[in-house]
């Protein structure tokens, strides 16, 4: 037999937290859950990736841009949630910068029509800058098109080498046909798809 302790805000059995008991003032009703009521959850609700499908597909046949790798772009940069915010500044779906955004004439990056239009408008210019090399496309995409212009490879913090390591993998569009060798500070050898400068 178990014990159960009903107490105002919680159940216990057997000295664990089993669930949380709610109370609706309004309707009389009470919920039992294990789920924190979403006010007092720092938990943020992402929007389910298909709902861009539409929108997606429209600006990448405008612009050019395979879907299949906004979708991969998004999916890193803000696991579909349009109200992310880096640490860096970076805001929305495609994470644009606003400074990026005015030049492309977007005007609310939260809006997840226009942060589409604008990511999508970035990398197609971003694939003429780097004559379609999905990698330096990546690189400039993460650390910005200057130190990769200045670099002309991968820059090698470790933050955007991981980025383009991610998005490459699991892109089906990508070619990365040669394989890097080296060995590790302890001689452990290291294959990578990624050169090291």
């Amino acid at each position: 037999m178990v014990l159960i302790v009903v107490s105002l805000e919680k159940i216990f059995i057997t000295g664990f937290i089993f669930s949380q008991i709610i109370s609706y003032v309004e309707s009389g009703n009470v919920l039992i859950t294990n789920i924190p009521p979403i006010e007092r959850s720092n938990v943020v609700k992402e929007s389910s990736p298909n709902i861009y499908d539409n929108t997606i597909r429209y600006y990448c046949q405008l612009y050019g841009v395979d879907p299949e790798l906004v979708k991969l772009i998004i999916e890193k940069e803000s696991h579909f949630n349009p109200h992310a915010v880096s640490k860096s500044g970076a805001i929305g779906l495609m994470q644009l910068m606003p400074e990026t955004a005015k030049l492309f004439g977007i005007n609310d990056l939260y809006n997840p029509v226009e942060n589409i239009k604008g990511g999508i408008k970035y990398l197609r210019d971003l694939f003429e800058m780097f004559g379609s090399d999905l990698e330096l496309v990546l690189a400039a995409y993460h650390a910005g098109p200057s130190v990769v212009k200045r670099l002309n490879r991968v820059p090698t913090f470790p933050e955007t080498m991981d980025y383009v390591d991610y998005i490459i993998s699991r892109y089906s569009g990508a070619q990365r046909n040669k394989i890097y060798f080296s060995l590790t500070d302890d001689g452990t050898p290291f294959f990578t798809n990624l050169p090291k400068h």
